[in-house]
């Protein structure tokens, strides 16, 4: 898809090695992808918060957060519907966790694809998930960072240092080897661990994430059967990883977890001020869509 107008030890991370508006509603039909192939979901961000816009993402009931600092917007060079999704990340910010972080930053929340009437995708060996993002030119990246992707199983044994009934693959920026921005699938799975005991780093530096003030695509697919991952990068393959997810056969698809803050749990994470990123126009095929 190219792109288009649209630690520490108590940190609970690894450290770093060497498009006229439609109803929220439509956005659980059927429509073309990002680059023209056919999607069975897309998730705009009209009408963001209210009781339609849940429905039409399938939002879990369990797992949310930071739904202060995640606020919609409109942009006319967005792909989609023209709605974005901005994220606030605050100063010295982290995740829920931080206890004494001097602010909160970023959210979360979990798309259910039972919930959508969709169990033919939860239950498929593929799925593709896409979206778009943008970030601000002068970005500071802080430590490190997550941001959304997939997941599988029961929520809340797929992140957070627990390696239950659940499996997960969102992205991180982090820092390494004198690169702020540097890309990598956060992989989570029952059987797998971090040095810390949280998630793996796949693929750390295959990719940067570009702070331009213009919108890139990002794209992976998971394939439950074989474990593997392939990721791309405005339709750029950019990462492939056979098997890296082995033994989450068992474990269905859930969707999107939309997933985003700085860290980690603690204060070593966040940026020395307040950070902004946008969002926009997720979609969910069986098969590779750019």
């Amino acid at each position: 898809m190219a792109a288009t107008g649209c630690g520490a030890a108590r940190s609970g991370e690894p450290a770093a090695h060497p498009a006229p508006r439609q109803p929220a509603a439509a956005a659980s039909l059927p429509a073309s992808g990002p680059a023209g192939g056919r999607a069975a979901w897309t998730g705009q961000f009209t009408a963001y918060g209210s009781a339609s816009w849940r429905r039409a993402w399938g939002v879990a009931a369990q797992g949310a957060w930071g739904g202060g600092n995640l606020a919609e917007i409109s942009d006319p060079t967005a792909p989609g519907d023209g709605s974005a999704l901005e994220v606030t990340y605050g100063a010295g910010s982290s995740d829920n966790k931080c206890a004494d972080c001097p602010a909160t930053g970023g959210g979360q929340f979990y798309s259910d694809l039972n919930a959508l009437g969709l169990s033919a995708l939860a239950d498929g060996s593929t799925l593709d998930l896409a979206y778009h993002v943008k970030f601000p030119a002068g970005r500071d990246w802080g430590r490190a960072g997550k941001l959304p992707g997939l997941y599988g199983g029961r929520i809340g044994q797929e992140s957070g240092g627990n390696h239950g009934n659940g499996w997960s693959t969102r992205y991180m920026w982090r820092g390494a080897n004198g690169v702020p921005d540097n890309g990598e699938v956060y992989l989570y799975t029952p059987t797998n661990s971090g040095p810390t005991g949280y998630g793996v780093d796949e693929g750390l530096g295959d990719w940067r994430f570009l702070a331009d003030g213009k919108w890139h695509t990002v794209e992976q697919l998971v394939n439950r059967t074989t474990g593997d991952i392939t990721v791309w990068y405005d339709g750029r393959q950019v990462h492939s990883a056979p098997g890296a997810a082995s033994g989450i056969g068992s474990l269905p698809f859930g969707g999107v977890l939309f997933s985003t803050f700085y860290g980690g749990h603690d204060t070593i994470w966040g940026p020395a001020s307040i950070q902004h990123a946008y969002f926009c126009d997720f979609t969910l095929s069986p098969s590779v869509q750019h």
